[in-house]
């Protein structure tokens, strides 16, 4: 058997968390979930679910998302029956989370924006964080030296060619009639 499901989405509000009698940490939250078809008038259906988590995820999930936080979640669903206040027999479908991912760019200040995908542009200070040049593309460790330097000191960087140029003694000829070794 299998129950596995894995959504993404955004959180609804902000998750609280709080403590069952027996001492267990729980929180609950509601994530926006659009479908991936298209209805008649060129918009996405959005399905509201509800997710529980447990433990040190309760924790994580209270701690570090907030209302319009992009997740990533892989739960297992759940029902469970109940009689409502009318007397009537009710079934609660629920996912319980098993992990949950962040599916945005890291925030710095956790009560600031929500990264919301593209509607509004990222801050200021996340674009600082996106690697820069000087941190990728080098084949050496002195090209990626020169170029650190280079931020220090703009325009007064040279660039010296750090491989050999082969003679030609280093090269042999192969004529094509004879038989290639490959």
């Amino acid at each position: 058997m299998l129950n596995s499901c894995a959504f993404q989405g955004r959180l609804a509000a902000d998750p609280e968390l709080r403590t069952t009698q027996t001492g267990k940490t729980v929180t609950s939250f509601r994530m926006a979930v659009d479908r991936d078809m298209v209805d008649a008038n060129g918009r996405r259906p959005t399905d509201w679910l509800t997710f529980t988590a447990w433990g040190k995820t309760a924790e994580f999930v209270s701690k570090y998302f907030r209302k319009g936080s992009a997740a990533v979640v892989h739960s297992r669903c759940q029902t469970r029956q109940f009689e409502d206040k009318n007397g009537n027999n009710r079934t609660a479908i629920e996912f319980v989370v098993d992990n949950i991912y962040f599916a945005g760019p890291k925030q710095e200040n956790q009560q600031g924006p929500v990264d919301d995908g593209g509607t509004n542009p990222p801050p200021a200070t996340y674009r600082n964080q996106q690697p820069q040049p000087q941190q990728m593309g080098f084949a050496t460790q002195s090209q990626r030296q020169q170029w650190h330097g280079a931020s220090d000191h703009p325009g007064n960087v040279q660039v010296s060619q750090n491989f050999s140029q082969g003679s030609d003694d280093d090269f042999s000829v192969l004529d094509d009639a004879d038989d290639l070794p490959f």
